[in-house]
């Protein structure tokens, strides 16, 4: 069973966990924004991957838990999600794919280890575009 990785801290998220959890993969979500806690949390249980706010905390957490594949969803702060984009690539995540509403954000993303980006206009384009690029083993 293939592993993913969602960081993404709005409503959007759902659609992706929703999605993996179709395909049959394993799906765990990123906390590492106090603001994000409780939310995350309330929608995803015992699925959050709760980890300090620190790059290198998220890389630990990260390289601990053998990804095959992470989703990040460009947050507002479209900083701190090439951060979190560039500490799993820092953690060895196979396959990174980032979802951006901004296509001037796309080689930023790419310079940060993203190894695609997706522009998409609402979550479904969004959940649409990374659904076939994402490690999955189809059941028979």
């Amino acid at each position: 069973m293939s592993r993913i990785l969602v960081a993404a801290f709005g409503e959007q998220g759902q659609l992706y966990v929703h999605g993996i959890r179709q395909l049959g993969a394993q799906v765990r979500v990123l906390d590492c924004f106090e603001e994000y806690h409780a939310q995350l949390c309330r929608w995803y249980g015992t699925d959050v991957l709760q980890v300090q706010g620190r790059r290198v905390d998220v890389r630990r957490a990260v390289a601990r838990e053998r990804f095959d594949a992470a989703v990040v969803q460009e947050s507002p702060d479209f900083i701190r999600s090439a951060l979190i984009t560039q500490s799993l690539r820092e953690a060895n995540v196979p396959r990174i794919l980032v979802v951006t509403g901004d296509p001037e954000h796309a080689p930023m993303f790419r310079r940060c280890g993203a190894h695609q980006v997706f522009l998409a206009r609402n979550p479904e384009e969004g959940w649409r575009a990374v659904a076939g690029h994402l490690p999955v083993i189809a059941s028979a």
